[in-house]
């Protein structure tokens, strides 16, 4: 890897970029995908319902793949970092819930990671319904943390603000507001 491209230690990150895409669990879509954004310096690609083989994402050339670490429970997201930010990175990775990944990372001699701060958390969730309920509750994704944090996913939840046209019914109102109201 050419070492011009790695971030500075001293230098907050200027430009992180983002891809977040729900695969409903095909292979398709996850192998048009990389090949797609392969030449455009994406730093994190979040993945909904990702392909498995033998339980775990596939691999990505040029990305470190973090997924859920609940035992015994199906891995529903997966968080790539592009390789340019593991080299310089430490993650610390954690899944209050199966359907929640927590991705905290820092610098891996200290110093700035975004802004004035010296930590970063990107949160990527797959919030299902399963029998009228979700399977993530809005204290799984809204934590208590000090950090700067972005969140990402398929979120299911439904509100006026988003989708002022949308027909819904009360309850479905008042469960997408219940996160807004949360986060």
């Amino acid at each position: 890897m050419d070492e011009s491209n790695d971030p500075p230690d001293h230098t907050p990150l200027q430009d992180l970029t983002v891809l977040q895409h729900n695969c409903p669990g095909s292979n398709l879509v996850f192998l048009t995908l990389f090949p797609l954004i392969r030449n455009r310096n994406v730093s994190f690609v979040c993945l909904q319902d990702p392909p498995l083989f033998q339980g775990d994402p596939l691999r990505a050339p040029g990305y470190q793949c973090f997924s859920s670490n609940v035992i015994g429970q199906k891995k529903r997201v997966a968080t790539y970092v592009n390789c340019f930010l593991t080299e310089s990175f430490n993650y610390l990775c954690g899944s209050p819930v199966a359907d929640v990944l927590h991705l905290l990372m820092s610098r891996n001699h200290g110093g700035k990671v975004v802004g004035g701060c010296e930590r970063f958390s990107l949160i990527n969730t797959y919030n299902r319904q399963v029998d009228g309920n979700n399977t993530v509750s809005p204290a799984d994704l809204c934590t208590d943390n000090t950090n700067p944090s972005l969140m990402v996913g398929h979120l299911n939840v439904h509100t006026m603000y988003t989708d002022p046209e949308q027909d819904m019914s009360t309850a479905e109102r008042r469960k997408g507001e219940h996160y807004f109201r949360v986060a």
